[in-house]
């Protein structure tokens, strides 16, 4: 029979080996598994990342589609306010019985060229939106053009302003209307992209 010793020794290096397999197989699995739960959170992470960086460049986008309308916006106001001031000075130069033919023609035309860059800026207005402003903004231009169309075309009437006063009053107060509801409109389009922010 074998001696034991040898034996027993056999068991010692045997169990010594199996042991260090087992723990050299737990070890690497508890480093995988610490690898993968790494990576996991890595995951994770650049995941928020993502969705931060996409929630700061739709805010920024809003940011920018805020400011475009809104200068879009002031700009329709600008021009249709020009028209509308030379359709005030046209008018007082009628009511004078326009004595000057020649400051008269200059008003004719400078109504001509604020009636085109208002054509220009409605379209731009239109563009940005939303719909429901495009349709105001169009509603409002329509009667100022037209007044400055009216106007434009008194200053060539011999007939006293005393016959056009009474309508150009009225063709005011439609502006005015008008231009409130296109206010309405452009302020509820700017607290749209507001409040998305």
């Amino acid at each position: 029979m074998p001696d034991p010793t040898i034996w027993v020794a056999g068991v010692g290096v045997a169990g010594t080996l199996a042991g260090s397999a087992l723990t050299g197989f737990l070890a690497a699995r508890t480093e995988r598994r610490k690898t993968e739960a790494a990576e996991r959170q890595a995951e994770r992470q650049q995941a928020s990342a993502d969705l931060t960086r996409s929630s700061e460049r739709r805010v920024e986008h809003l940011r920018w589609r805020r400011d475009r309308r809104q200068a879009a916006y002031a700009a329709f106001l600008l021009s249709l306010g020009e028209i509308s001031q030379l359709s005030s000075e046209g008018m007082i130069l009628h009511a004078q019985g326009i004595p000057d033919r020649d400051r008269a023609e200059v008003t004719r035309n400078a109504i001509t060229a604020a009636l085109k860059d208002g054509n220009t800026k409605l379209a731009t207005v239109r563009l940005e939106g939303p719909r429901p402003l495009a349709d105001a903004a169009l509603a409002f231009h329509e009667h100022v053009s037209f007044v400055g169309q009216w106007v434009r075309n008194r200053l060539t009437d011999d007939r006293p302003a005393s016959t056009h006063a009474r309508e150009h009053v009225h063709l005011t107060s439609q502006v005015k209307e008008k231009e409130t509801e296109f206010l309405e409109e452009a302020e509820k389009a700017l607290a749209e992209l507001m409040d998305a922010d």
